[in-house]
């Protein structure tokens, strides 16, 4: 069905918003309604799906094709769609990139425009981590809780996590907290992440996690585990996080140092 917005006349590239008690609106671009619209429309597509030529989509929304074009290089902004010369446009669902700074999945994600979610898989106390014990400054065969989430970027798993955490910290916590933010939880318990040793390095995705993230066994997966230490340097928790290779990359921003 063709979709035709009101210009008032206009042949400058926008459209009136609705007007609501009587206020003035500035008018919306015709490309940002165009493109709401593709982005609402590629979330119900496959990774690689190719959406419809200019010529097409022009027709369809009865505006230029330069309109057209200004809509489709904001998706691509946005890491919505992959325009590929001489071959068209199509749908990807958005990459999270990691930088440099102590972010945590839920702020990583909501940073990209997704919805973050977590499913706890499982949450033990166990005594068979020495090495893990040991981060923690503990004696061999302490016990510690091991957690182990699944997380969602929207209806999607990006992320398998395993958390282990000193007891004595993990029953400050509610429970509600494994199936949120865990660093949102710890600061309400007064034990901010502050620093954390990182840590990142390539695998393939073991079956158990190949299951989980709805991926191929042997499948590549992104490893990044890391120590995290509060203000005082007090070791919080160690996680060891599974990324999806094709949602997940690592961004640092590096300088020569001339000698």
């Amino acid at each position: 069905m063709t979709i035709q917005y009101p210009t008032d006349g206009r042949d400058d590239g926008s459209v009136s918003a609705p007007e609501a008690g009587g206020a003035d609106h500035q008018p919306m671009p015709k490309y940002l309604v165009i493109a709401a619209e593709l982005a609402d429309r590629s979330q119900t597509l496959p990774t690689g799906s190719q959406l419809p030529t200019e010529k097409a989509l022009a027709a369809e929304f009865g505006v230029s094709r330069m309109t057209v074009r200004h809509a489709l290089e904001r998706l691509e902004e946005q890491m919505v769609v992959t325009r590929l010369r001489g071959r068209g446009t199509f749908v990807q669902h958005p990459v999270v990139a990691k930088g440099q700074s102590l972010t945590s999945f839920t702020e990583d994600l909501r940073s990209r425009g997704m919805v973050p979610s977590t499913r706890l898989v499982a949450l033990e106390e166990t005594t068979q981590v020495d090495d893990i014990v040991r981060e923690f400054g503990m004696e061999p065969e302490s016990r510690i809780v091991r957690a182990q989430r699944l997380r969602f970027g929207g209806d999607e798993p990006i992320c398998h996590e395993t958390v282990h955490m000193p007891v004595a910290l993990a029953s400050r916590l509610k429970a509600q907290d494994y199936e949120s933010s865990l660093h949102a939880g710890l600061r309400d318990v007064g034990a901010a992440p502050a620093s954390a040793v990182r840590r990142t390095s390539a695998m393939s995705a073991p079956p158990h996690v190949a299951e989980l993230l709805r991926i191929p066994v042997d499948s590549p997966v992104l490893r990044i585990a890391q120590l995290f230490r509060d203000e005082h340097a007090t070791p919080l928790y160690v996680a060891e996080s599974c990324y999806r290779a094709d949602r997940y990359e690592i961004v640092t921003h590096v300088r020569r140092i001339e000698s």
